[in-house]
């Protein structure tokens, strides 16, 4: 997975959400998790994870994993990033990277890379955002991600 702009992304929905995200903004001050309001974002509930972020030391915990998500990884909710058994060591250091960028720069980041369709064996583009979120509208103790393949559209 490499780090892309959100222009580079073929995934329409993540330029809704990123959009959706960006309306949640009050100037500097973050989103919290509040503003995020499910009913405003009924189709991209499928493809959202929702984690805490633990900063000494830091941990990622998935709270909340869409039925998409579910289906493409192992059952996420309420375990630790480190602790995922079907996801490969360096593919999980990779997503720790992602998100203590989100964490020190205080934005979003993008990614892409590719993935192996299980039913088919096709190779898929994954695409990735990771949005941060904060109780306080300074520190970030929660971020939202949206995981998509857009080439199953």
């Amino acid at each position: 997975m490499d780090e892309v702009s959100i222009e580079q992304l073929k995934s329409s929905r993540m330029r809704e959400f990123h959009a959706y995200w960006n309306s949640k903004q009050r100037g500097i001050v973050l989103p919290q998790r509040q503003d995020i309001d499910p009913a405003e974002i009924k189709s991209h509930l499928p493809y959202l994870v929702l984690v805490d972020i633990e900063v000494d030391p830091f941990r990622v915990r998935y709270r909340l994993c869409g039925s998409m998500v579910q289906q493409y990884d192992e059952e996420l909710t309420g375990k630790y990033l480190d602790e995922l058994r079907n996801t490969d060591p360096a593919t999980i250091g990779l997503i720790y990277e992602y998100y203590r960028l989100v964490v020190a720069e205080r934005r979003p980041v993008f990614v892409q890379g590719h993935s192996i369709s299980r039913p088919t064996g096709n190779n898929l583009t994954m695409e990735g955002g990771i949005w941060p979120l904060s109780s306080d509208g300074r520190s970030i103790d929660k971020c939202v991600a949206i995981e998509d393949l857009p080439d199953l559209l």
